[in-house]
């Protein structure tokens, strides 16, 4: 009997796990490495595209995306918080799809700061095939990155959250930058930034 239950509780394991795996619908998640960082922080306020800057920082999020979005996201310049997009001279057209991102951020306890940030698309008659957000824990004492995570999605889903949990941040005042685009059928995006809060 008890080899036939944990064959059981094997099973089930698994089917857990692929019921998980089938909710992401293919989201490909990535917390920042101590090199990403560094680069974000070295990158910060250059003129370069959002097509550079995934290409330099995140090349694991462009894994499969078909040359014409890359160059939808080629024709876009990287928008750096503290900073306003540039105004367009061209309205959309009522029926053009947007992106809307929030950011969130919090002390969650007295080691962490909970972070992070969703992109949701709307407008389209279907899912966008590809949909990216990335959230930046910015120090604002020093104005660098200390931490971010992303994720996006080639599966067609209307929305895309990121999420982490820094431990043990240095002691000071933090707020967090949430960006997030879509790169068909025309670029869209959107930015969100949390008010400042404090750590501890």
């Amino acid at each position: 009997m008890g080899p036939v239950f944990i064959l059981i509780l094997v099973l089930v394991s698994a089917l857990i796990g692929v019921a998980s795996a089938a909710d992401e619908k293919g989201v490909v998640r990535s917390d920042a490495t101590e090199a990403q960082l560094s680069l974000i922080n070295e990158l910060h306020g250059k003129d370069i595209t959002v097509l550079e800057y995934m290409e330099m920082v995140h090349p694991e999020h462009l894994v499969g995306i078909p040359d014409s979005y890359k160059e939808n996201m080629a024709g876009q310049k990287m928008t750096w918080w503290g900073k306003e997009p540039t105004p367009k001279n061209e309205q959309p057209a009522p029926d053009r799809a947007t992106v809307t991102v929030s950011a969130n951020g919090c002390k969650s306890d007295w080691r962490t700061i909970r972070f992070g940030g969703n992109c949701t698309a709307s407008g389209l008659e279907n899912p966008p095939w590809y949909i990216y957000v990335e959230a930046f824990l910015i120090d604002r004492d020093s104005g660098q990155t200390v931490d971010s995570t992303s994720a996006s999605s080639q599966q067609g889903v209307w929305s895309v959250p990121a999420s982490k949990d820094k431990l043990y941040p240095a002691n000071g005042q933090y707020c967090v930058h949430a960006w997030g685009y879509i790169p068909t059928p025309y670029y869209a995006e959107d930015y969100d930034d949390t008010p400042v809060f404090s750590f501890p």
